[in-house]
């Protein structure tokens, strides 16, 4: 079942916001992973790691978890296991079993409405049996799945933390107060694993840099995918990894709220009764399409109000994303 989500574009981060109510049925997600090849994936710290910071956000009323490696026969995975879940996070540290057919998994999945979270080394490893293949690569009828050009290496060994916002109040930053590695032991200290290549691919957007300057989250063409450019387990498992002191359990959690968000078409553009503020019925629809409407949306776009202005991914008619919102205020959005 989805996630419950918006009823119009004005309501969009409110309805984000619902998703993480307790009050309200939590969403349901997956770790599909090869983060270490091990008979017991349940009771690894490489997996349950991610699995217990997730839970502990109180966003989720489950975090199953998945091999994707050979020991697991992660090649068997199929739309039967993961299907009902509302979103999944995938990354790797050993080989999957066959990344293609996890590839064309996972671009499945996401055409059925599933959200996807992508963090390293999945989306950095030169590794080919380490990063998703198949029809992960070539995009599906929602847009492209790729935000972080694939299989470019990564750097590591210098600290690092959350550095430039280009999207500031993006939902997927909502409680993000920091987040930053922690220091390993010994010289070079293992800290700060990210991608080497700085750009993301056409069509993506860039949500926050590293301090370094490396990607630390994007948009995927595909509304249902986030790329992450950190590995998702902490430095409770190894010295080095992104500090559990700061929020990087809930940059995880709402990348996966983010991507199992329901995609709502663009409201009409029925926004208001009156285009003064302070008046009866200002920001009130009332059924009629004016002069009223017009104004009030130049208004509140040059106040930069996200929640109503925010009304497509793309100003191309037709175009994927097309009257979806995306959580950013831009141009398209305007025309």
């Amino acid at each position: 079942m989805r996630v419950p989500g918006s009823l119009c574009c004005s309501l969009v981060l409110a309805g984000l916001a619902a998703l993480a109510s307790p009050a309200l049925a939590q969403p349901r997600v997956a770790i599909v992973a090869a983060a270490s090849n091990t008979a017991d994936p349940q009771m690894n710290p490489r997996f349950t790691d991610a699995r217990d910071k997730l839970l502990g956000t109180g966003l989720f009323s489950e975090v199953a978890i998945f091999s994707t490696t050979r020991f697991q026969n992660g090649a068997q995975l199929s739309l039967a296991d993961i299907g009902s879940y509302d979103a999944v996070l995938t990354w790797s540290n050993d080989s999957h079993e066959d990344p293609v057919a996890l590839g064309n998994l996972l671009a499945d999945y996401v055409d059925q409405g599933g959200g996807v979270v992508v963090a390293l080394f999945s989306n950095t490893s030169t590794n080919t049996l380490r990063y998703l293949q198949g029809r992960w690569q070539v995009g599906g009828p929602g847009g492209e799945y790729i935000a972080i050009p694939q299989n470019g290496g990564y750097t590591h060994g210098t600290f690092s933390g959350l550095g430039q916002v280009f999207v500031p109040n993006h939902p997927i930053l909502d409680g993000v107060g920091s987040f930053y590695t922690a220091i390993g032991v010994g010289p070079p200290p293992w800290g700060g694993y990210r991608p080497v290549i700085m750009g993301i691919t056409p069509g993506s957007t860039r949500i926050a840099n590293w301090t370094t300057g490396e990607t630390l989250i994007a948009l995927a063409p595909n509304p249902r995918v986030v790329e992450l450019g950190f590995h998702p387990v902490s430095n409770a498992v190894a010295a080095g990894y992104w500090d559990q002191a700061s929020d990087g359990a809930r940059l995880m959690a709402n990348a996966l709220l983010w991507t199992a968000r329901e995609l709502t078409p663009a409201c009409v553009p029925d926004l208001t009764t009156s285009a003064i503020p302070g008046s009866p019925g200002y920001g009130t629809p009332n059924g009629t399409l004016n002069n009223d409407d017009f104004f009030f949306y130049l208004a509140e776009f040059a106040a930069g109000n996200l929640a109503v202005c925010d009304l497509t991914s793309t100003a191309v008619a037709g175009a994927p994303g097309y009257g979806v919102p995306n959580g950013v205020l831009n141009n398209d959005d305007f025309f």
